[in-house]
């Protein structure tokens, strides 16, 4: 028995539920998830060691060989490719002597890529030992690289000061917040919570509910659903034991609103759990947080202490009898497809975050098979301020279908990347003339899973349900930008995202990348195009989850938008033997094989 191994496992209880947290613990112990220990750590948790396995293998974080005593993941969104990754890319590899995938011979550095970590408004940025850098150029690169190797932690270059780490001055020395315009609805700054609770709980459950469906408060996180309506199907499930989990799992390309609330009003979103927590019934929280945000974890812990000392968590909340709520945070460990709140539940309970069938939803059964309400960072943070300044104030913003404001996380080509609060039914122009894009050509909202739209065409349509939703997430792309190569991005990061429980969408997505890696060479033909609208259309009908239903949209979106991309790009030839076969292709390499076979003796 392995006395650390020991240690880790009664930390949590031999609870089999909090796997990804001993994962975590393990992996912070040796560098990686050591074979020989599976044993023990199956046989504590009444699970097998190929259990245990199978799901570590699921998060991009865990590893389970050596990777470095200093691992460096370098984000490789589009954005990050059009404000110099690539010097950064090859700068790491210079400068540490090995290259992206693999691990050094004296096994100091292992460099690898990950896709957006929340800072597209920051690009170049990279994730060193869970601590990130922004910015970065090769020069900082190798600053960086030579002071770790005096010695020096990940945290102590980017922290110079010392400053602690439960601190937001920890925070902002490492990231900036990069907030342009602030309130009404988030922001605001300092709040009386006591106050804020004190009037929630002089009503009934039943008429928090209220307040919150009439305001018309919609969840933010795409689809839209009504909050109200989420609320009251929670409390109306059958059993006591109910659960309130804030998704913080932020993973779609471009989006980072969420990073900025959460350093700038965490308590905002925190007392949005708890005024529902009050509404439906919940005793415990969880805050889903994801791994590329691990430097917030002690911050946000000292913002959940700082409410238990003001008598806001834990027992007899605000002085109510049998008011008891609490929350912890769950650390994810990389995967776009736990921000899904099925996939996200079973990630909570320590499995793989495969995405449930659906019914029963998470509101009938969620986290244990107990009524759940998922909500998103920003719709906990609005709900705060709904209870605060009451359902007709929220109203009289934004549009019928879209009542109040919402957060805009703008990146690309534009002069003020960064956080925006707008009301719903802001335009597209409106919103490129406020971030200084003067020669945008296509916008992709909602990061890779959304709509691509023309300037051109989609100026004066408005950001609302009723018309163009959005999830937070607006990057901006003028003319210079090749669209497709940008398209081939988006399709790859589906292809590595996809969880593979959905035949077509494991099978699918990879389709779809490859046809439009022919169209980019130069080798499709008209059959392709019309191969793409068929099999995008069977990806977003038969897929369980949102990543499937959404995968073929940068393909499909574009197709529409754009259409002269594609067929610009189309051979102009159809003396082939088949559709799309390119002879020369299919033969490169061929006589070289022929003749190394002819000279091998052992052939």
């Amino acid at each position: 028995m392995n006395l650390d191994i020991e240690t880790v496992l009664r930390r949590y209880r031999n609870d089999g539920t909090r796997l990804i947290d001993i994962l975590w613990d393990i992996q912070h112990l040796y560098g990686h998830i050591p074979d020989e220990h599976l044993p023990q750590i199956a046989t504590a948790l009444k699970r097998s060691p190929l259990d245990i396995v199978e799901t570590a293998s699921f998060y991009h974080f865990f590893h389970s060989k050596p990777s470095g005593r200093h691992r460096i993941y370098l984000s490789n969104t589009v954005i990050a490719k059009m404000s110099g990754y690539q010097a950064v890319y090859n700068a790491l590899e210079r400068e540490t002597g090995v290259r992206f995938g693999e691990t050094d011979e004296t096994g100091m550095f292992g460099l690898f890529e990950t896709p957006c970590i929340g800072l597209s408004d920051q690009e170049p940025a990279a994730m060193i030992d869970s601590v990130v850098f922004t910015r970065l150029t090769p020069e900082s690169v190798a600053d960086i690289v030579a002071q770790l190797k005096t010695g020096k932690s990940a945290a102590e270059i980017a922290n110079p000061a010392g400053l602690p780490d439960d601190s937001v001055a920890y925070v902002d020395a490492l990231v900036e917040s990069n907030v342009h315009t602030q309130g009404p609805v988030f922001f605001r700054g300092q709040t009386d919570y006591k106050a804020l609770l004190k009037n929630c709980i002089a009503g009934t459950p039943e008429q928090t509910i209220g307040t919150v469906a009439e305001s018309g408060l919609r969840g933010y996180g795409g689809a839209g659903f009504r909050t109200g309506q989420k609320w009251h199907l929670c409390r109306e499930a059958p059993g006591d034991d109910k659960y309130v989990i804030c998704n913080a799992d932020e993973g779609e390309p471009g989006t980072f609103k969420d990073r900025a609330l959460l350093t700038r009003s965490p308590q905002d979103v925190f007392m949005g759990m708890i005024i529902a927590a009050y509404a439906i019934g919940g005793r415990h929280g969880i805050v889903y947080l994801r791994a590329e945000y691990a430097y917030l974890t002690r911050y946000l812990e000292g913002q959940l202490q700082q409410l238990r000392d003001y008598g806001l968590l834990g027992c007899s909340i605000g002085g109510r009898p049998g008011f008891d709520f609490d929350i912890r945070i769950q650390m994810g460990a990389g995967s776009y497809v736990c921000g899904e709140e099925s996939a996200l539940i079973e990630s909570c309970e320590g499995k793989r975050g495969t995405p449930r069938l659906k019914p029963p939803y998470p509101v009938q059964e969620g986290y244990l098979g107990k009524p759940t309400c998922v909500n998103n960072v920003e719709t906990f943070a609005a709900a705060t301020r709904v209870i605060e300044e009451g359902a007709e104030w929220f109203r009289r913003m934004g549009t019928t279908e879209s009542a109040g404001a919402r957060l805009l996380c703008v990146a690309g080509d534009c002069d003020r990347p960064g956080v925006y609060e707008v009301e719903w039914g802001i335009t597209l122009d409106e919103v490129l003339a406020m971030v200084g894009a003067q020669d945008a050509r296509a916008v992709q909202m909602s990061g890779p899973s959304g709509e691509c739209l023309s300037v051109a065409a989609d100026g004066r349509r408005r950001i609302a349900y009723e018309d163009i939703p959005c999830n937070g997430a607006v990057t901006i792309f003028n003319a210079d930008r090749d669209l497709l190569n940008i398209v081939k991005d988006h399709t790859r990061f589906f292809v590595d995202e996809s969880c593979g429980i959905c035949v077509p969408c494991r099978a699918g997505t990879v389709d779809l990348h490859d046809k439009i890696e022919l169209v980019i060479a130069g080798n499709g033909i008209q059959q392709d195009l019309d191969e793409v609208a068929r099999w995008g259309a069977i990806v977003h009908a038969t897929s369980r989850c949102g990543l499937g239903a959404t995968a073929a949209n940068p393909v499909l979106t574009t197709l529409q938008k754009f259409p002269e991309l594609y067929r610009s790009r189309l051979r102009t030839t159809e003396h082939t033997l088949l559709a799309s076969f390119e002879l020369e292709t299919a033969f490169a390499g061929y006589d070289k094989a022929v003749l190394e076979l002819a000279t091998d003796d052992t052939a």
